[in-house]
């Protein structure tokens, strides 16, 4: 399973990696710190689960999801 952490704070996205992969060792963790960041590596890395801040600077967590759906 691949998991996509997007989070403006590099201490937050951290955390949440090191605890999936302290609980789950056989996840696989991408990381972006945008919206525009989540949108572009989702072109290359397709993630299972996209846990997300809402609150994002630029293109807002709730676009970025209405973006990201179709895909």
């Amino acid at each position: 399973m691949k998991i996509l952490l997007v989070d403006d704070h590099a201490v937050v996205r951290q955390g949440y990696a090191s605890l999936l992969g302290a609980l789950l060792p056989e996840v696989r963790v991408g990381e972006a710190a945008s919206g525009e960041d989540a949108l572009t590596l989702v072109q290359t890395w397709i993630p299972n689960l996209v846990v997300m801040d809402i609150g994002l600077p630029g293109i807002s967590g709730l676009e970025t999801c209405r973006r990201l759906r179709p895909r």
